[in-house]
């Protein structure tokens, strides 16, 4: 499993938005060939959060990156963000 990580920040008065605007975006990463699901982490005090999207393989990660080019693209207009792509090396989930 791979899993791709885009970080945000910004003031701690928007975080309920950019939680309504990252479910808004799952029914769509949700479609893609290949995803696992999606969580976000957030830290309302600070104004940060972590979206995470999973996905079955490196190769589905890799085709899904226009898509999350594009959703990422319109997210930095109003956050500051970076985006990693990991190997899932430790999945444990019950």
């Amino acid at each position: 499993m791979y899993a791709r990580a885009s970080t945000y920040r910004g003031s701690p008065e928007h975080v309920q938005e950019a939680i309504v605007h990252y479910q808004e975006g799952i029914p769509s990463v949700r479609e893609i060939s290949g995803n696992q699901g999606a969580f976000l982490l957030v830290d309302r005090a600070a104004g940060k959060g972590v979206g995470v999207t999973l996905w079955e393989s490196e190769e589905a990660m890799l085709a899904s990156r226009t898509h999350a080019d594009e959703l990422q693209h319109q997210a930095q207009e109003s956050t500051g963000e970076s985006v990693h792509e990991y190997e899932v090396a430790v999945w444990a989930v019950s």
